[in-house]
């Protein structure tokens, strides 16, 4: 058997990289044709060939101080910028086989509601996750503890499943490196502070909260993680209606922290790469 060549993924990053240390090379090569150029003319006392040889200097001296802060910038773009996405084919993996996994759950369960997302309150001490039984709207219990995650009904059936969002430590580590707190911040000021998946993490390509006709819209597009979107919601679709992977998880837990609210996931159109969510928010 040969040995094992991993996939190259080449990301804008990548590219844009690549184009400036191309760009770089092309002026050293200008840099070195101007030098050629005075070395051709040599020592003399021709007042014309000594002008074109101090035009030749200026030349060579500004293409080479070009070209290093060019080839500078392509090696950092290439070595650093691309450094959220190294772990790109893990984190796919994990992504996928993490909604399979939900997706088996569920089904098990015959659970087939929407996701209501439960702020920290009424003995919960962080944000979970409730999935009703049916498609009908439905509430989580008022009260419930961290330990809880079952609500059997009389006939032994089970219309509800309470648990933590997948989304939820990487949350927590947002706060933690931010040194910052959403509880009651609001949906703007959390809106603002999740930039950082778009900008320190590069998980997510855009997102937005808008509100409409008394009901929120959450737009959500992921970047580095998209092949694992699109694969996600073309083999299992109502993923993104019931237990949802982990970016839009942690906006939706996000929401939740930050209003105080139950945000219940009413409706959900991920036909495009633009998933959007319609939200509602309900004191619990």
């Amino acid at each position: 058997m040969g040995a094992y060549m991993p996939r190259f993924r080449l990301t804008r990053a990548r590219a844009f990289g690549f184009l400036l240390i191309g760009a770089g090379v092309i002026l050293l090569l200008l840099a070195w044709d101007a030098q050629t150029g005075i070395n051709e003319i040599g020592a003399t006392n021709d007042p014309l060939l000594q002008d074109r040889v101090s035009q030749l200097e200026s030349r060579r001296d500004a293409f080479l101080v070009i070209s290093i802060g060019t080839l500078f910038m392509g090696g950092f773009a290439i070595a650093l910028l691309v450094e959220p996405s190294l772990p790109s084919g893990v984190s796919h993996d994990e992504m996928f086989s993490n909604a399979r996994m939900s997706s088996q759950v569920l089904a098990a369960l015959s659970l087939a509601g929407n996701s209501v997302y439960v702020p920290a309150k009424h003995g919960l001490t962080s944000e979970r996750v409730f999935i009703p039984a049916t498609r009908q709207p439905t509430m989580p219990p008022v009260a419930a503890t961290d330990d809880f995650v079952l609500s059997p009904g009389r006939d032994g059936t089970a219309p509800g499943i309470l648990l933590e969002p997948l989304g939820l430590k990487l949350l927590d580590r947002i706060e933690r490196e931010l040194n910052t707190k959403l509880a009651g911040a609001g949906l703007e000021s959390a809106e603002g502070t999740l930039q950082i998946l778009k900008h320190g993490f590069g998980m997510i390509k855009d997102f937005h909260f808008k509100e409409r006709d008394g009901r929120w819209v959450m737009r959500v597009e992921y970047s580095g993680l998209l092949d694992a979107c699109r694969e996600v919601r073309k083999q299992m679709p109502d993923t993104c209606r019931q237990m949802e992977c982990i970016g839009c998880s942690c906006l939706l837990a996000a929401a939740a922290r930050a209003t105080g609210q139950s945000v219940s996931v009413d409706e959900v159109d991920n036909s495009t790469d633009v998933v959007v969510f319609t939200l509602s928010l309900r004191e619990r």
